[in-house]
């Protein structure tokens, strides 16, 4: 490919180095009057104006921007070399121009030619202050951003006939500079990620836009070819994309159906490779998408209602499965499995099913649990054994998402940048008070105990990952779940947690934290609350147990140590650059021994009350075992046990009961017999009675007096 000239000011590119003889040759009359007509080129309907795109058009009418959640007014005239903001991601993100989609939305909208006006006078000022490359800490995928916005912007002005208000030469000198812009972002790629599918994208767009375009064919290729390529090795085996963050997943997938769509329009052939591994994204999208729409928001990541989304995938990849999530259980078909498990990225997503209308399915349950490693780039947060809840219609345990990635401390020393990676800032165990991954800063001059990323010394951007061992899991016909230890480099001991799904009505997670250096140790058990809950979360608590109730849930813990318990001032972030007040329950206890959480969580959708909830007797220290009394949803009372053994433990021994295997889950009626059992190792398990016999019988993981599995 050719290089064109690049950074040349206003008026001073020659369109023969830009567009087809036929096009360059053209009267300044002629040239105008060629791109008032629609583009040659199949288009997706244009989007309709989304809400506050409007009050956006009017705040940059008047020279006030906002982004990555800060306002600031610019005027009419500014430099664009200026950062008004302490954080770099907010001249980022105004060099995209996000505001240029806003301002032709509004005079699509309205037919006022001021909007019009201000949409030229911004592109004109660039145009003439800026060269390509400004901003380098973000590399070219800035300007493939700002190309994305400058053609989208375009194309809705056109369509409500602005273009004709243009003057040829802003016009040519626009389109030349889309042209050189897309020329520097394809001799400046990214060599993979999300980076180089926004690139590419845009390279894709301008050709396919603008075959005016002397590179046209080019453009086309390369963003064709290298984009099919990209997408396949990002989006992995499982779906999941490579950096393993809920929202740059479906960002990215989001990018892949537009080119999808464009291509498959304009007929592009496209590799079936491609379209089945997209295919596999989508599944990745519907599971991770909440009953409201929005996302769990894993490592960084921000808010948004990706239901669209599903329903452009449901037509492009013909699956009525994503139009069910897309419109809430009123379309479509319903998946037919609960629960599913991402095996290269450790994800699992555990549901109590997926509704038969738009109430049962915005009520169900689901849960995202992170079992992996860290993502490929910087996005990863030091979250494992993390998990998010949502039932009853909202969400109740959160990931507080990723705030910045600024990383230089505020006026009161805090690096927010490090608090929202953190152990603690997720719903896991931290030991002494240490993250499971070393923080790196970012920062020259970091805050005091924060060491400073030396790419010299440094191989990654973090400390070493924390390592799981011994991963195991179980998705059955009526319960969940998935067991591992954690090897920190940051500590001795070692955390093992069990996190299961009982029957799909409630949740158990055992943690056991195994401290061998004879060292006393502190864990701490943290859950993070929806901002809702804030200021609405009680405890009670005292000696080796607790109990809390919220918005829509109650919880029950208890300990082999002392327990000490409360409700800490926490933070949400669902939109880059905003966090709203949360509430944290942490509860710690110290030892040089093995140390031990148990606890319950249920939604009082689902009809289940917490009763009694003990340490089972027959177990030796370092096997959990924990008897929960409960009453169910139809009024009946049980007894259920929730057992992890470790492997060098004694068998674990109760009433008619022996079992010497790694996870047993059982389920006894009021009058003690056995209804239900789910073991890991089911040879290992002796029952006396009719039941154990059933069991042994069918050789089975998963029994009860109904169905055996």
């Amino acid at each position: 490919m050719s290089t064109l000239p690049i950074s040349l000011p206003l008026d001073a590119l020659d369109p023969a180095d830009v567009f087809v003889d036929r096009v360059a040759a053209m009267s300044p009359a002629d040239f105008v009057a060629h791109f008032h007509h629609p583009r040659p080129v199949v288009l997706p309907g244009l989007p309709a104006m989304l809400p506050g795109q409007l009050a956006a058009a009017d705040a940059a009418l008047a020279g006030r921007f906002t982004a990555v959640g800060e306002t600031f007014d610019l005027g009419r005239v500014f430099s664009w070399e200026h950062n008004p903001s302490r954080d770099k991601e907010w001249l980022i993100a105004h060099h995209k121009f996000y505001f240029a989609v806003d301002l032709a939305q509004a005079y699509r909208a309205t037919g006022r030619p001021a909007y019009l006006l201000r949409w030229r006078e911004l592109i004109e000022s660039w145009l003439v202050e800026m060269g390509s490359g400004f901003i380098t800490a973000s590399d070219a995928q800035v300007e493939a951003k700002r190309l994305e916005h400058w053609i989208d912007s375009f194309l809705l002005i056109q369509a409500a006939g602005g273009v004709a208000r243009l003057s040829a030469a802003f016009l040519r000198t626009f389109l030349g500079r889309i042209a050189t812009e897309t020329d520097y972002v394809a001799n400046n790629l990214r060599p993979g990620r999300n980076h180089r599918t926004f690139q590419l994208y845009a390279i894709f767009l301008a050709g396919l836009v603008f075959p005016e375009l002397r590179q046209r064919d080019d453009f086309l290729a390369l963003g064709r070819d290298e984009l099919c390529a990209n997408l396949e090795h990002d989006f992995g085996a499982d779906g999941v994309h490579i950096e393993l963050s809920s929202h740059y997943h479906q960002i990215t997938l989001e990018t892949a159906l537009a080119f999808v769509e464009l291509a498959l329009a304009n007929g592009i052939a496209l590799p079936e490779s491609l379209l089945r591994r997209l295919h596999r994204a989508a599944e990745f999208s519907m599971w991770l998408t909440w009953p409201d729409g929005n996302l769990p928001l894993i490592n960084d990541a921000d808010n948004g209602d990706h239901r669209p989304m599903l329903a452009l995938a449901a037509r492009l990849l013909r699956d009525t499965r994503f139009r069910w999530t897309a419109s809430g259980g009123t379309e479509g078909i319903a998946p037919g499995q609960p629960s599913r498990h991402f095996a290269r990225s450790g994800y699992f997503v555990l549901c109590d099913g997926w509704g038969h209308d738009a109430a049962s399915f915005r009520r169900r349950q689901h849960i995202f649990y992170d079992c992996g490693p860290l993502g490929a780039g910087s996005h990863s947060q030091y979250d494992l054994f993390n998990f998010t809840w949502f039932a009853g219609g909202r969400p109740i345990v959160v990931d507080p998402g990723r705030y910045t990635y600024c990383a230089d401390p505020d006026a009161e020393g805090i690096d927010w940048r490090y608090v929202f990676k953190r152990t603690a800032s997720h719903n896991t165990v931290t030991i002494d008070g240490r993250d499971q991954t070393r923080y790196l800063s970012k920062s020259n001059t970091p805050p005091p105990g924060i060491e400073r990323y030396d790419r010299s010394r440094h191989p990654a951007k973090h400390g070493p990952d924390v390592q799981l061992f011994d991963a195991s899991s179980f998705l059955g016909e009526s319960s969940d779940w998935i067991c591992g230890t954690a090897f920190s480099h940051e500590y001795t001991p070692r955390h093992t947690r069990l996190f299961a799904f009982v029957r799909r009505e409630y949740l158990v997670i055992l943690d056991r934290i195994d401290c061998d250096d004879g060292e006393p140790h502190l864990a701490d058990l943290r859950l993070h609350f929806a901002a809702d809950a804030a200021g609405r979360v009680a405890l009670r608590s005292g000696g080796r147990g607790l109990r809390a109730v919220g918005p829509g849930w109650r919880l029950a813990c208890i300990g082999r140590e002392a327990l000490a318990a409360a409700v800490e001032a926490g933070w949400v972030s669902q939109t880059y650059g905003i966090k709203d007040a949360a509430q944290v329950l942490s509860v710690r206890q110290e030892s040089d021994r093995i140390m031990a959480f148990a606890t319950v969580l249920a939604a009082d959708a689902s009809g289940i009350r917490i009763g009694r909830v003990e340490w089972a007797e027959g177990a030796c220290p370092r096997t959990l075992a924990v008897s929960v009394e409960l009453t169910r949803h139809d009024g009946t009372a049980c007894r259920d046990l929730v057992l992890l053994r470790a492997p060098d433990a004694e068998r674990y021994e109760e009433a008619g009961l022996t079992y010497d295997g790694e996870v047993l889950i059982t389920r006894h009626r009021a009058g003690g017999g056995i209804e239900y059992a789910c073991a890991s190792h089911p040879g290992a398990l002796a029952v006396a009675g009719p039941a154990g016999a059933a069991m042994h019988g069918q050789g089975a993981r998963e029994w009860s007096a109904t169905t055996t599995r």
